[in-house]
């Protein structure tokens, strides 16, 4: 099968550099019409709720840091630097954190943001969201309108590091007539203006922003789930950033360093086709390897991603410090992947080369992301791997939103290509996919694994990092044996930005590179 694989593949590059190469055949002086003084960035999510204290990992997410503000952000260096906070002190004997706030910072709407506001967001945020975080927190106390004492259950030097990405949002008791998940209100450097009615969310400049009036009028958020369609709207000068550009694209465009700046940054995040492990077809560990060992993941990061990814083996990703690096990806071996399937009872039927097991057909479906052309051929890729052991598949994309409904914290389908946390940073993201909170399932597919929670509640007691270390890369191999999903790849991302604005600090499609966007100017002011 893997020739008719590569044409296919090739079919498509082929096309895919015939739209890029006719976009940029125009004059790259006069390719487009810039819209002035608008920062244009394109994502391939559509926009779910704007309030970030929601589950979310739609478009909004990329809104959040230049609607919302933070108590401090780190620098290029990794270094924290204040934002809301003015200062902090930490007493390590106590577990103590003490953070003083600005008292010129303003929400939106013209209210004080006050260190009741900081405490709702942090013990919201986290209780929601991230829940191991919230284990470390004993109490999160109001000394008076700018100062909050956040008491920890433990020693932690790191604590900000792990909470400096929470949004800072008004305390609904203190706040009339909010409505954070349609008309949010923060106090970044940009405010909600609209959500147009062709996919466009619009921002506009805070004039009142207690660091300065941004430079940039206004930012336009465009969902085009086509990241081709991207790449030459960026060519043409009719959009200003957009991420993870295909290696092949990147190969032509690349030839402009003159016009675009560049960032190659390892995604946090690894790509995984979920399984429901409640699911009578997937409850077996050993069917489950059965069907990684069934998929030529090393094909699929050569063929379809350029080379700009690895293969991944467990869920702390292939990144130190705390994936375990003893430990290999499960190989393509179909041969196998067969011989599993047998153990588990699954036999080839030899006339319609389908598994059956007690007269059953072996099937299901595959949920995906809607307007993901590059989830599609993947999906699409393991599909064909599949049926060449005899498991027939089903494809099924849905809006983003209604897919985190169904697998997070739940388990209301078969099988679903995402993307889960590898998050060096803070490994406590990762803790909270996998495991249970008390009576919180865990938020990839509720799994159910006691050894996983046991280990968890080591790790975020751990007093000492060489300790917690050696936890988390127990935790990885656990996770991994247990195969929950097939771990897919990590990839390399190329993004890229338009040189018409002149930054602060290099440029980087996430969280703490957006952030510093709101220093960015046009070139010729």
């Amino acid at each position: 099968m893997r020739p008719f694989h590569q044409r296919i593949f090739y079919f498509a590059w082929l096309l895919t550099a015939f739209l890029l190469l006719q976009a940029c055949s125009l004059d790259k002086d006069h390719a487009g019409n810039p819209p002035g003084n608008a920062l244009q960035i394109d994502v391939g999510h559509d926009f779910g709720p704007f309030n970030p204290h929601a589950l979310d990992r739609s478009g909004s997410m990329y809104v959040f840091p230049f609607i919302y503000s933070f108590l401090c952000v780190p620098n290029p260096d990794d270094e924290i630097e204040p934002d809301l906070a003015d200062r902090w002190d930490y007493d390590a004997k106590t577990f103590t954190w003490r953070i003083w706030l600005r008292k010129d910072a303003r929400f939106h709407n013209g209210d004080p943001v006050t260190a009741a506001d900081a405490a709702y967001s942090i013990l919201s945020m986290t209780e929601n969201l991230q829940k191991m975080v919230a284990q470390k927190i004993k109490s999160a106390k109001v000394v008076d309108k700018y100062l909050l004492e956040i008491r920890l259950k433990q020693d932690d030097p790191f604590f900000l590091m792990s909470i400096w990405d929470l949004e800072i949002v008004p305390d609904p008791d203190r706040h009339a007539n909010l409505h954070q998940n349609d008309s949010p209100v923060g106090s970044g450097p940009f405010q909600f203006d609209r959500l147009t009615g062709d996919g466009q969310v619009i921002l506009s400049a805070n004039e009142n922003y207690y660091r300065g009036r941004p430079a940039i009028d206004r930012v336009v958020f465009s969902y085009i789930p086509d990241r081709e369609k991207s790449w030459v709207r960026l060519i043409k000068d009719e959009t200003d950033i957009v991420g993870d550009l295909a290696i092949k694209s990147f190969q032509i465009i690349g030839q402009y360093a003159d016009r675009f700046y560049f960032s190659k940054v390892p995604y946090h995040f690894y790509k995984i086709l979920l399984y429901n492990t409640r699911h009578p077809l997937f409850e077996n560990p050993m069917v489950r390897r059965a069907l990684t060992h069934a998929i030529d993941r090393e094909s699929m990061v050569s063929e379809m991603l350029g080379g700009m990814a690895e293969v991944v083996a467990g869920p702390m990703g292939n990144f130190p410090p705390f994936h375990d690096p003893t430990l290999t990806p499960l190989a393509y071996d179909p041969y196998l992947a067969l011989e599993y399937l047998k153990k588990a009872g699954w036999t080839l039927d030899p006339h319609t080369q389908c598994l059956m097991n007690a007269g059953r057909m072996f099937e299901f479906n595959i949920l995906m992301p809607e307007g993901s052309e590059t989830d599609l051929r993947i999906a699409r890729f393991i599909k064909l791997n599949l049926n060449e052991v005899g498991i027939r598949v089903r494809l099924k994309a849905m809006p983003s939103d209604e897919l985190n409904r169904l697998y997070y914290q739940n388990a209301a389908f078969d099988t679903m290509l995402v993307e889960l946390s590898a998050q060096d940073r803070r490994p406590e993201e990762i803790l909270d996919i996998w495991t249970q909170v008390g009576a919180t399932p865990a938020k990839a597919g509720g799994v159910d694994y006691p050894e996983a929670d046991r280990l968890a509640g080591l790790i975020i007691g751990a007093k000492d990092m060489e300790t917690r270390k050696v936890l988390l890369q127990r935790f990885d191999r656990l996770i991994a044996d247990l195969q929950p999903g097939s771990f897919l790849f990590q990839k390399i991302y190329i993004d890229a930005m338009s040189k018409r604005f002149v930054l602060r600090y290099p440029f980087s499609f996430d969280h703490p590179g957006f952030y510093w966007l709101k220093d960015a100017r046009l070139k010729n002011e």
